[in-house]
């Protein structure tokens, strides 16, 4: 019975060790290598997608590999650095064109501010009494912070815009460490897969071949669905919001489509407060137009999920939104958007027998 409780106690310690090893060295990777390393892995990941577009330009043509991986990596670069360029470019001119106009909203908002209380008054009068202690305490704390809200959120966003300025060089530097990266990883990359290989024990070798084939079955079909759909949300939010004859169409697209791209939160996020705000206000046109829109975005969105996702596994929301908290406590808003991922790619290894963290029944 001893040797029993000492084999037993030996294989708790070994995997309690295992599995702080395990954390501690994905927090010092993810804290202090991560960034330097960043422009390296991308460009192992883009070079891994278009490998199979380099073999078959190399049988197709029968050139060296060198040429045909120039060939494939200059234009994936183009391709994709073109659309961001000319996503980047519009998203100045608007941020530009808004800011200008910003000092004329920020004077504006006192009376537009006003108006929205009158409107709440107006319903206020209507209320239950057993209601308005609770509206009273509310609506003074909103008269207090809302004459500052305007400036408040100005300065924020002028401070962005600054940050953002100063990091253009560090920037500069990734995308063309990046790029460099790119070209001479595609170049070299059956030799580089194979210096790492030999890297591994044996053992690890088999987990991380499954785990790459884990990931290119599953994860990466995920990520391409969800690229779909997020760009099937941007393009109907785009179309909409230049329908509604919005000023800063192709800002309010980016800003609401990145909201939607975070788990559990969607398109209604910001739509249904922004049209609730607009019906208050008064402007009911525009308040019918965005909740038109709502609905036209969730009705697509619903149509393409069941065909796009069919079959890849998703996290439960109460997990989801877990791992959004948590990254957005360690990592800021990145981490709120990276988090989730890692833990759908850890259940999926954990699904496939690549590792073994939680018991899954």
């Amino acid at each position: 019975m001893q040797y029993v409780y000492m084999s037993q106690l030996s294989v708790f310690l070994q995997k309690t060790v295992r599995t702080l090893l395990w954390l501690g060295g994905t927090v010092i990777f993810f804290r202090w290598l991560f960034t330097p390393l960043l422009p390296f892995l991308l460009a192992l990941a883009l070079s891994a997608m278009a490998e199979p577009a380099v073999q078959w330009l190399r049988r197709r043509m029968r050139v060296r590999r060198s040429v045909a991986a120039a060939a494939v990596t200059t234009a994936l670069l183009l391709a994709v650095g073109g659309a961001l360029t000319a996503l980047l470019l519009r998203l100045v001119t608007e941020l530009k064109q808004w800011s200008a106009r910003l000092p004329e909203a920020a004077n504006r908002f006192p009376a537009v501010w006003n108006g929205l209380l009158d409107r709440v008054g107006d319903w206020y009068s209507a209320c239950p009494s057993f209601l308005r202690s609770a509206l009273d305490t509310l609506a003074n704390h909103l008269m207090e912070a809302g004459p500052s809200l305007a400036g408040d959120i100005g300065s924020w966003l002028m401070s962005a815009a600054s940050s953002l300025i100063a990091a253009l060089p560090d920037i500069g530097l990734f995308v063309v460490t990046a790029v460099l990266a790119v070209y001479f990883t595609s170049v070299q990359y059956p030799t580089i897969l194979a210096f790492l290989k030999r890297q591994l024990p044996p053992d690890w070798q088999l987990k991380c071949h499954d785990a790459a084939q884990c990931f290119r079955a599953t994860v990466l079909k995920w990520l391409r669905a969800e690229l779909l759909l997020l760009s099937a949300t941007f393009v109907i939010l785009l179309i909409g919001f230049l329908w509604i004859g919005l000023d800063y169409a192709l800002l309010a697209a980016v800003f609401t489509a990145r909201v939607d791209a975070l788990p559990v939160l969607g398109t209604g996020t910001v739509l249904i407060p922004w049209a609730a705000a607009c019906l208050i206000a008064g402007n009911t046109g525009r308040g019918l137009s965005l909740l038109v829109l709502y609905a036209v975005a969730m009705l697509c969105h619903t149509l393409l999920e069941p065909r796009l996702l069919a079959g890849q596994a998703d996290l439960p929301p109460v997990s989801a939104l877990l791992a959004m908290y948590a990254g957005f406590h360690f990592a800021g808003v990145g981490g709120m958007v990276l988090a989730p991922l890692l833990l759908l790619l850890l259940k999926q290894f954990q699904d496939a027998g690549v590792v073994r963290i939680w018991r899954s029944q």
